[in-house]
């Protein structure tokens, strides 16, 4: 297996620029990424992250005994720094939606944001902006309650977040278990 990665659209990502104001003085700033060889390094940068981050998913796709044994951690509330984090029940229907669709292989290059998620999680669009709303704010919840469990970590300076590598480990066994155990409840 040949794991490699194209970008045929290099304003998705970011790069570092110089750019020297009135006075002389240079301020980096990080902008839209364009086609040319003055990018070259971020290329790479991007190409061997998003590697090893598919690497580190397909290692993760069978469950291991050590995540199996961390799955109970998932069914027990939290506490972090005095906020309380319920738990999650990871034979339920939403919660393996949930975990579907934050596992989603098109987060693993950006990763992913409010709006990604309702996107996974629901196929209509909204009816109206109280629903719109409802739905951002619901997901934002979830969100906050996934990095809680250490499952999602931000990207600094973004809007965006991570799937941590226990998440991946945690979440993709507790799927991993709904399908095998619970075959019938999964096609419900």
């Amino acid at each position: 297996m040949r794991v490699e990665t194209v970008i045929n659209n290099p304003l998705d990502f970011r790069v570092l620029r110089f750019e020297s104001d009135r006075r002389g003085r240079r301020h980096g700033r990080w902008m839209r990424m364009n086609k040319g060889v003055q990018n070259l390094w971020r290329y790479v940068q991007i190409g061997e992250a998003t590697n090893r981050r598919y690497l580190d998913a397909l290692a993760e796709a069978t469950p291991t005994s050590a995540a199996v044994e961390q799955l109970d951690s998932l069914c027990q509330p939290r506490v972090q720094t005095g906020r309380h984090f319920s738990r999650f029940s990871p034979v339920s229907r939403t919660d393996a939606e949930l975990f579907q669709a934050v596992l989603s292989g098109s987060h693993l290059i950006n990763g992913l944001s409010n709006r990604d998620l309702q996107n996974q999680l629901w196929t209509t669009p909204p009816s109206d902006s109280d629903q719109a709303r409802r739905r951002c704010r619901r997901v934002c919840r979830l969100i906050r309650k996934l990095r809680g469990h250490a499952l999602l970590a931000k990207i600094p300076g973004r809007r965006r977040y991570r799937v941590t590598l226990l998440g991946r480990r945690l979440m993709a066994a507790a799927i991993h278990y709904r399908r095998r155990d619970f075959p019938h409840a999964w096609a419900a």
